[in-house]
């Protein structure tokens, strides 16, 4: 399988547990979902078995927009495995447009143009067995 990311040419499978495997799935369509409280309303992400604002039981994956900005970052230069991950490259927090924020990656951008506050858009690495991976791009319709 050819990477479309020459950052990332065989990045590691995530593990799937029982509470990502809905959030997962939807990937597979190219979906990205955070949870929403139906007690309280509030958005989160990762997947998780409780509200963090309540403690509710009651969750809901919800479609997002998958557009956002960066809310911090790093460039790593020293890559902890040089054959998956290709230095240099941007690990992200993004904040979505709905509040959650995401660890992630910046792709198709160069790095040192990458900054906080930057909008950014979401696209998709597919992964080996069928589901994919959420990334970001600067957004080159905002502004």
């Amino acid at each position: 399988m050819t990477r479309p990311y020459a950052e990332f040419p065989s990045r590691p499978v995530p593990p799937v547990t029982s509470e990502t495997r809905e959030w997962w799935e939807h990937t597979r369509d190219r979906t990205l979902t955070v949870q929403q409280c139906k007690r309280c309303d509030h958005a989160q992400f990762y997947p998780r078995v409780l509200c963090v604002s309540c403690a509710s039981h009651d969750l809901d994956l919800v479609k997002v927009r998958g557009t956002g900005s960066v809310y911090s970052f790093t460039i790593v230069f020293r890559s902890p495995a040089r054959d998956r991950f290709v230095p240099p490259y941007v690990v992200a927090l993004v904040r979505l447009t709905e509040g959650p924020v995401l660890l992630t990656n910046i792709v198709t951008a160069e790095s040192e143009d990458v900054s906080c506050d930057l909008p950014v858009t979401l696209v998709w690495d597919q992964l080996p067995d069928g589901r994919h991976l959420p990334l970001f791009t600067p957004d080159s319709t905002a502004g």
